[in-house]
């Protein structure tokens, strides 16, 4: 069944100290007429790098029909995640707010259902509305006229999907039905039987959650040898030492990030063919690694071609925006590392292309903008007023090429992932705050190991971020003004750590 509909995750600009450009007050139009209003499809990928993915200038990998979606809207090119992690990012996508307001800083908490968050507010002005793919947020969805999603993280075969009307239980982790095949097509044939079932006349919001390419790389049975002889290009970076930078004395405790300490059960066999050459060992992992994550990738780019064929056979393309995103960036051996979570650029940027009717077609945006503008983005686009505690902007100005200020800074705060800090993986449990700007980069580790340990990069002499100025004599005065604007970025944000920042 081919797909239709597509939205992924938007982001607006800001001025200077946070405030949202288009007014932190929100769009105070009323609802249109429901006739007038544009449907929404937001495709999410899970731990989808901006490195493989063709109009962001992959080397690795051809995505034509995300690249399709990029020639016929508007791609950014500066767009981030606020907390480059699953659940928290997905919360603050629902939401507009950052993990402190939204309740979701880590990845075993749940996210309260109670609380505001935009598909409830379309639903609110006569919208349907419907989720389709990863939930992960242990609590029961809601704000959904139809939902159908994973039980936890789910599987690429066979996998279970808990449907609107089912018992819940678990915090949702079992139960479900069994739809036979592979879960990157089950995802959007579920998507495209709801489009195709929904009430007429009605505008809808569909979210389309994919689980790729997220772990373990299991590749629909069509593309179990794509790759199989290809040599991947190795980015500059990949043997990176970390002298000077915050991994440098954890560098032996991080193994959800280095290739060479892989501890995901998929990937054991690295060990086997390990010679404990330091070189040899990475590059041996990360080629094979590549393979396996590519092949999601591919798959994942053809279900988003189902749905741009769908939208226009059945002639919906004229009056739908489709939005495409990832949860967070990812590592593809850059520094070393696979996975995500730290503050380096291919970690949380986030891919983000947004093709709305009457747009400007191969339009591409360099302003700051985050997770934390799909909510307001999205209301707005509906012509639904956007509640004044929304966190977030709406994109729309730069949609349509209404001439706004700029944000000149971007606030990230990772808290982990479960539980306390120990020796056995540093980055999957301490915290990392940060600020970007277009130019340089301010990284704060408060409980990092010989720490609090501190990094500023200069993006623009450094973009690989290989040199950690922090201790610089010639740059102290600027490196001060960053942790000026990063307290500035906390208290605006009402995040309650802003006092760490000393």
């Amino acid at each position: 069944m081919k797909g239709t509909i597509l939205v992924a995750t938007m982001t607006l600009s800001v001025v200077l100290s946070g405030i949202c450009a288009a007014g932190d007050e929100g769009n105070s139009a009323r609802p249109k007429p429901a006739a007038a209003r544009p449907n929404i499809v937001v495709i999410m990928a899970d731990d989808h790098g901006r490195q493989a993915i063709g109009c962001y200038g992959s080397r690795l990998v051809r995505t034509p029909n995300i690249d399709r979606l990029a020639r016929e809207g508007m791609r950014f090119g500066e767009a981030m995640a606020n907390n480059s992690i699953c659940s928290p990012s997905r919360a603050t996508m629902l939401t507009g707010k950052y993990n402190h307001l939204c309740g979701v800083r880590k990845l075993n908490d749940h996210f309260d259902g109670a609380q505001q968050t935009f598909p409830k507010l379309l639903q609110q002005a006569g919208y349907q509305t419907a989720i389709v793919g990863k939930w992960h947020l242990f609590s029961q969805p809601t704000g959904f006229d139809f939902y159908s999603v994973l039980p936890g993280q789910g599987r690429y075969y066979d996998c279970p999907l808990k449907e609107t009307g089912q018992p819940w239980g678990d915090n949702g982790n079992k139960g479900g039905v069994v739809h036979q095949g592979y879960l990157t097509d089950v995802i959007t044939d579920v998507a495209l039987d709801w489009l195709g079932k929904r009430q007429p006349g009605h505008p809808f919001c569909l979210l389309i959650h994919h689980k790729a390419p997220h772990s373990p790389h299991d590749p629909a049975p069509r593309h179990k040898d794509l790759f199989k002889d290809t040599v991947f290009p190795e980015p500059s970076n990949l043997l990176d030492d970390y002298k000077g930078r915050a991994p440098e004395p954890v560098a032996d405790a991080i193994s959800w990030s280095r290739f060479v300490q892989n501890p995901e059960p998929q990937y054991q066999y690295f060990k086997r063919e390990f010679t404990g050459d330091r070189a040899h060992d990475t590059r041996f992992a990360y080629q094979a690694y590549l393979r396996n994550y590519l092949r999601l990738v591919t798959a994942l780019d053809e279900n988003v071609g189902r749905v741009l064929d769908y939208l226009e056979k059945s002639g919906l393309a004229k009056s739908t925006i489709v939005v495409y995103t990832s949860d967070n960036g990812y590592f593809l051996g850059e520094h070393g590392f696979y996975n995500k979570m730290w503050m380096y650029e291919e970690g949380f940027h986030i891919p983000l292309i947004i093709r709305m009717p009457g747009g400007s077609p191969g339009a591409v945006n360099q302003d700051l903008v985050s997770m934390l503008d799909l909510a307001p983005t999205v209301l707005d686009m509906a012509g639904v007023k956007v509640p004044a505690d929304i966190q977030g902007c709406s994109l729309k100005p730069l949609l349509t090429g209404t001439p706004i200020p700029r944000r000149d800074a971007f606030y990230y705060h990772y808290y982990g992932v479960v539980g306390k800090p120990d020796s056995h993986n540093w980055i999957g449990y301490h915290e990392i705050m940060g600020m970007r700007t277009r130019t340089a980069k301010l990284v704060f580790y408060p409980d990092w190991k010989n720490g609090p340990f501190w990094e500023y990069f200069d993006l623009t002499q450094d973009p690989r971020e290989m040199t950690n100025l922090y201790h610089e004599p010639q740059r102290q005065a600027e490196i001060q003004a960053c942790k000026g604007k990063l307290r500035g970025l906390a208290d605006r944000y009402k995040d309650p750590d802003s006092e760490k920042i000393k």
